[in-house]
């Protein structure tokens, strides 16, 4: 059995990456880790009110469900676990902590293209698993819409 990590942004584009990963581990059972960044609230009261299952669950679609749920069918002899991890961090040693504690050592990564969430406090795994995984599989990835550039602003920077 292989422990992968496979950064998501909860689309069902994402869920590509799955498919990569039965393609590059044939004949082997797979325990896949989705992995999103999420920014911490900045309050103590909003802290200790967090709940990471809370969060994965609001961004969870039914299509995305849906999406999940036919991977899991199509490939139950191959999947040993399909489960979400929420990065809190905010530098590569932190991750570096979080990869170790999931026990991974290889990773499923678009190539070319970065996830992507509409939502502030969510961000893209992909370069810290890139720098901190043994064995990285970058693979093509298509979004099926175009994401706009992030805007820099004055108030942006200062989160206001």
């Amino acid at each position: 059995m292989r422990k992968i990590v496979i950064p998501t942004d909860f689309t069902v584009e994402s869920l590509q990456l799955i498919e990569y990963a039965f393609l590059n581990f044939p004949d082997t059972k797979l325990d896949i880790v989705l992995v999103a960044g999420f920014k911490l609230p900045d309050t103590r009261w909003k802290i200790a009110h967090f709940r990471e299952g809370k969060q994965i669950k609001n961004l969870l679609s039914e299509e995305f469900n849906e999406a999940k749920r036919i991977i899991e069918l199509q490939h139950k002899e191959d999947i040993e676990n399909i489960n979400f991890e929420l990065f809190t961090g905010v530098n590569l040693f932190a991750f570096q902590d979080f990869i170790e504690q999931c026990q991974v050592t290889d990773a499923i990564i678009p190539k070319n293209n970065s996830l992507h969430s509409s939502n502030r406090k969510w961000f893209d795994t992909t370069k810290f698993i890139k720098k901190n995984v043994k064995n990285v599989i970058e693979v093509p990835f298509e979004l099926k819409r175009k994401v706009p550039p992030k805007k820099r602003s004055l108030a942006g920077i200062f989160n206001l």
